[in-house]
């Protein structure tokens, strides 16, 4: 059984918020969106509707009124987006199901909300199974629901055979990894001391924490040059600064307190720290992708390091959450690791370098893996490698061009296309390219790439 509280879509405290970047409503088209909410809610999130759409639209995670389930762990760090499965065109794989829904895993379905022929469309939330059916937490609210009555799903939703095989066309797939971070409670300020001296951010991206560790809670990022006041004396500030795993005491131009690491600290407004002004050289990618290597995503501006030692000598860069990388330790060894606090993995960037980032860092990217896109040659235009659209209503195009007159169809979320050019997997999630592929009846057209993962 899967525990959370139901929302509704169509509720009046949101039901007319714009969906997304669209003049679309959550009442009229937040199916997806609120069985995610109440998701979230159910492994520790309190959210409603309206605020995962508000954070969302900040990430990225809608292509008009369209919600992109992968996008969704750039907001909420510890959910992990494993694949959406179509399954228009043959049963629904009911045993997974029934073991996700028994293990108390979140499973979104997509079922037929009415007699029109074709699937149209509607997002539900499995609660759990009871005899041949699944009890929903279903998003729109109609005449008669509410907390006392379960909703089942052949019984509302029975335009396609009423059998759960048929019933359900896509299941979307996720987990969560560990508990939502949260913030600690509120601390007295303290005040700030009479010798107290200014301090200037030396890099892009500092992290602002409430406690002196890299493990210590999050509470912003800060831009390079802000500045900020020390709530140390001058003495022990001049001490911490530069210093590799030293942690000063800081205040921010907004009166919030908390900590940063004093080796991205300068005593000057636009001087590079130690770490920025001599960047560590990289190892070069000379081995090749053990069979079966995990294509990681960062949960945070992850550093990427020569070695396994936290210093302004191994740092190569950070990698922001936008960007993988790809394991080079065998599956095996690299899933113990991930999410693990002292952990460090060996990794390739997208640039081609080699290096180490922290496993507690990471997650999996969508359940995929990398070591198939790396071969021996080229791979040619009759490549069987496929792709799926990650968000609702991709445009399937004749021409890599954006106009109406180009438009094949939408294409739905989950939908399974083949690569029909020679070096298409290196476009694969790439913004501003378009991928020329093949529908399932052999239509070749072109997508957006940002629209499509393996």
């Amino acid at each position: 059984m899967f525990k959370t509280d139901n929302l509704y879509q169509n509720d009046k405290k949101w039901a007319k918020t714009k969906l997304g970047n669209s003049n679309e409503t959550i009442g009229g088209w937040g199916c997806l969106l609120t069985s995610v909410t109440m998701m979230l809610n159910g492994i520790g999130y309190n959210e409603t509707p309206e605020t995962v759409n508000e954070k969302m639209k900040q990430k990225g995670g809608f292509q008009g009124a369209f919600f992109i389930p992968s996008m969704l762990p750039y907001a909420y760090p510890n959910v992990i987006y494993k694949d959406m499965q179509p399954c228009e065109n043959f049963p629904a794989p009911i045993a997974q199901i029934d073991a996700a829904v028994a293990a108390g895993k979140p499973v979104i379905v997509q079922v037929d909300w009415n007699k029109k022929a074709g699937v149209q469309t509607h997002f539900v939330l499995i609660k759990e199974k009871r005899g041949d059916d699944y009890v929903l937490y279903d998003p729109y609210k109609y005449g008669g629901d509410g907390p006392g009555k379960d909703v089942l799903l052949t019984q509302r939703y029975k335009y396609q055979g009423k059998k759960l095989e048929s019933e359900i066309s896509a299941v979307l797939w996720f987990d969560a990894m560990g508990l939502p971070p949260q913030p600690p409670k509120e601390v007295k300020p303290v005040a700030v001391p009479k010798d107290s001296i200014p301090v200037y951010v030396a890099e892009d991206d500092l992290a602002f924490r409430a406690e002196p560790s890299v493990g210590g809670y999050l509470i912003k990022r800060l831009v390079g040059e802000t500045k900020l006041t020390s709530l140390e004396t001058k003495a022990t500030t001049k001490g911490k600064i530069g210093v590799t795993g030293q942690w000063l005491h800081v205040q921010d131009p907004e009166k919030k307190q908390g900590y940063v690491a004093a080796w991205y600290l300068s005593e000057e407004k636009g001087v590079l720290s130690p770490a920025a002004a001599a960047p560590a050289k990289p190892e070069p990618a000379t081995t090749s992708l053990p069979a079966g290597a995990l294509s990681l995503i960062p949960t945070d501006n992850i550093a990427f390091r020569t070695r396994t030692v936290i210093s302004p000598e191994t740092l190569i860069r950070r990698i922001p959450p936008t960007e993988k990388v790809t394991s080079l330790e065998p599956s095996n060894q690299a899933i113990k690791k991930i999410g693990v606090m002292g952990q460090w993995l060996k990794v390739r960037d997208e640039t081609g370098r080699d290096g180490y980032v922290a496993a507690w860092y990471v997650k999996y990217a969508s359940g995929s893996t990398a070591a198939q896109a790396e071969t021996s040659s080229p791979p040619t235009a009759s490549s069987s490698s496929t792709v799926k659209t990650t968000a609702q209503s991709v445009s399937f195009r004749s021409k890599p061009v954006i106009s109406s007159a180009t438009l094949i169809r939408y294409l739905p979320l989950g939908t399974t296309l083949t690569i029909a050019e020679a070096g298409g997997e290196k476009k694969i999630g790439a913004n501003n390219q378009w991928l020329k592929v093949k529908d399932s009846t052999g239509l070749e057209g072109y997508v957006a790439a940002w629209f499509v993962s393996r």
